[in-house]
């Protein structure tokens, strides 16, 4: 059935994000020929187009939060959670669907940062020999250069980067609910409730330190961040089921729909 959710969950985020996308490569491409050797430097030219381009970029990654934030709120606790809960489908099913479609549309989201970059680039004059690039000598070079320990270090990094946005998606969904728990100005209360937990994080945070104070002065290079990263992983896997396990606690015993 979560597969079923997700074919729902992640077109219709998509929907609304991939026009934005399309509009901030528009701008991205915009701001290369700005910038690009063929113009004569008008600066009003690039500072419009430098601006359109921010604007761009911030609406894509604001946009990006409000619908993960409204998908899940709407569907779930809203007056749509009328209709949703009475499919047979479990609260996990559901929470999973809407942090699992959040994951992708947030990678996406990177992954369209870095194409901008490259279409300014490419706009910019900065590649024009691009077609002209030996890529096999190019990537054997780069990779030639990177041993055992190096690749581990970068598959740790996007670990890490997984396992934190899973957690930061969780902790919305968790001080959404708990704010769903009050009668009025559920908004505020789901504000409050994320600062409590970010408060939560904190306080964890300094106790494991003071329980382990030499944990990550132990170690140098490569091996202190293997601890680190073994570290950070646990008690990100921690939080996130935390979260996970009390929105569907509140969801399945004290559902409260607005």
């Amino acid at each position: 059935m979560l597969g079923k959710l997700l074919k729902y969950e992640i077109p219709a985020l998509g929907r609304k994000l991939i026009p934005l996308y399309i509009g901030w490569c528009a701008t991205a491409a915009l701001l290369g020929i700005a910038v690009g050797p063929l113009q004569s430097k008008s600066e009003f030219f690039i500072v419009i187009s430098t601006l359109l381009y921010t604007a761009a970029a911030t609406a894509v990654l604001v946009m990006a939060i409000v619908l993960i934030i409204q998908r899940y709120s709407n569907s779930l606790l809203g007056e749509e959670g009328y209709f949703n809960h009475v499919l047979p489908v479990t609260a996990s099913e559901h929470i999973a669907s809407k942090g699992i479609s959040a994951m992708i549309w947030i990678f996406l989201s990177g992954i369209a940062m870095i194409v901008t970059g490259l279409i300014i680039a490419l706009f910019s004059g900065a590649v024009l020999n691009i077609f002209d690039v030996n890529w096999t000598e190019l990537f054997h070079e780069i990779f030639s250069h990177l041993g055992f320990k190096e690749v581990i270090f970068l598959l740790e990094v996007l670990i890490l980067g997984v396992f934190s946005i899973t957690k930061s998606v969780l902790a919305i969904y968790a001080a959404i609910t708990v704010g769903h728990q009050a009668e009025k100005r559920t908004t505020l209360v789901s504000i409050a409730a994320y600062i409590g937990l970010m408060i939560f994080e904190s306080t964890v945070t300094r106790i494991l330190l003071g329980i382990f104070p030499n944990l990550f002065t132990e170690f140098d290079g490569l091996e202190g961040f293997h601890v680190i990263f073994i570290a950070v992983v646990l008690v990100l896997t921690a939080l996130s089921a935390l979260y996970f396990f009390l929105c569907k606690y509140l969801m399945e015993e004290r559902l409260n729909l607005n």
